[in-house]
């Protein structure tokens, strides 16, 4: 089969890769569409790693089953999660699935920027799901991301009535808008440095768009906001940057969330007293999503909460990936990025 095979952002070469061969339990899955996540992009994070075939967002069709697999049958549409926990440990007996030492152990194979994956017998137990008619592949890709949004927001503390702030209007961001709603905000403030971004902000549920570039974000806020900082604000972007300016903006009493981590080198200066003591202002952090997180994001989706169809901007091919993550660090006129081994040269294509 054909992968895409990342070596570094610049550097991701179509190659032939072994077709994955499947053991008791697992399936293999022909791969329709696969999100292009931030993560995709954090050469940081995946230097030690490369090469690498990445892609964790996969949707698809069931082309064999491994002996004991009674759930799926070939022809099935499926989202496929590529961690799952080991349901048993102390961290998954307290609900922190995605602490559990198994977790980032069970792995899709080889990674879905290729033509097929293999899916462990884990996964297949515990977390793909069969999309319903209503979903497409290409808004199934969206499962994954939007599962980690709903476990963030169940972090933020949001409760009704509450202004919620958003920083950065990307796909996260965009996410975190609308379900801010679904979990009863009185008022959602999207926050950028782009003007196309917050008016996709606007479209899909935010009820104030706030360029920071352009005017001085917490005296916008105020102005909007009965002279206060927001409830929770839910900063997406990953720089230290970012989360000093969501700290700025909290109000007294309210729940922070930093949703992307910087890069290790970069450190945040916190004065205990002055940001935090006085103010009463709680720190939280949120680290992927788990099989729970999977199941109500899948609902959300086809009951129309999350507007999947309007998040998707741009389609490459396996050859393409490369343009794909240059398009995401350049944060511009895009949100979602899907790439389809379909629309790669050459695939599927016989002599």
């Amino acid at each position: 089969m054909k992968a895409a095979v990342y070596y570094h952002n610049k550097d991701v070469r179509l190659e032939d890769y072994p077709d994955p061969i499947i053991g008791p339990g697992e399936l293999k899955i022909k791969v329709d569409s696969c999100g292009l996540c931030g993560g995709d992009t954090m050469e940081w994070y995946l230097a030690d790693k490369a090469p690498i075939i990445l892609g964790h967002e996969p949707t698809g069709v069931v082309v064999e089953v491994g002996q004991g697999v009674t759930k799926f049958k070939p022809g099935d549409r499926v989202f496929v999660h590529h961690h799952v926990a080991c349901m048993s440990c102390h961290y998954c007996r307290r609900g922190s699935f995605t602490m559990c030492k198994e977790f980032t152990q069970t792995h899709i194979y080889p990674g879905a920027f290729a033509e097929y994956v293999r899916v462990p017998a884990e996964n297949v137990q515990h977390d793909v799901h069969l999309l319903p008619d209503s979903i497409s592949f290409e808004e199934g890709t969206l499962i994954e991301p939007m599962a980690c949004v709903v476990k963030g927001i169940k972090l933020a503390d949001i409760r009704p009535g509450d202004t919620v702030a958003v920083v950065g209007s990307g796909f996260i961001g965009l996410g975190f808008v609308q379900l801010a709603r679904v979990w009863g905000a009185g008022k959602v403030v999207a926050f950028d440095l782009n003007d196309w971004r917050l008016e996709r902000g606007l479209a899909l549920g935010a009820d104030f768009a706030i360029n920071s570039a352009k005017e001085d974000g917490l005296e916008a806020l105020e102005e909007i906001n009965e002279g206060r900082g927001a409830d929770s604000v839910i900063v997406t972007p990953n720089g230290v940057k970012a989360i000093e300016f969501g700290l700025k903006i909290a109000g007294k009493g309210a729940t922070v969330l930093f949703f992307a981590p910087p890069h290790p080198d970069e450190t945040l200066t916190l004065h205990p007293t002055a940001d935090l003591f006085f103010r009463e202002i709680t720190l939280k952090t949120t680290y992927s999503c788990h099989h729970v997180d999977t199941a109500q994001a899948l609902q959300f989706i086809a009951g129309g909460r999350i507007d999947a169809k309007a998040m998707i901007t741009h389609r490459f091919g396996l050859d393409r990936v490369a343009d794909g993550i240059a398009l995401v660090k350049e944060a511009g006129k895009s949100i979602k990025t899907i790439v389809k081994p379909a629309l790669t040269p050459g695939v599927g294509e016989t002599a």
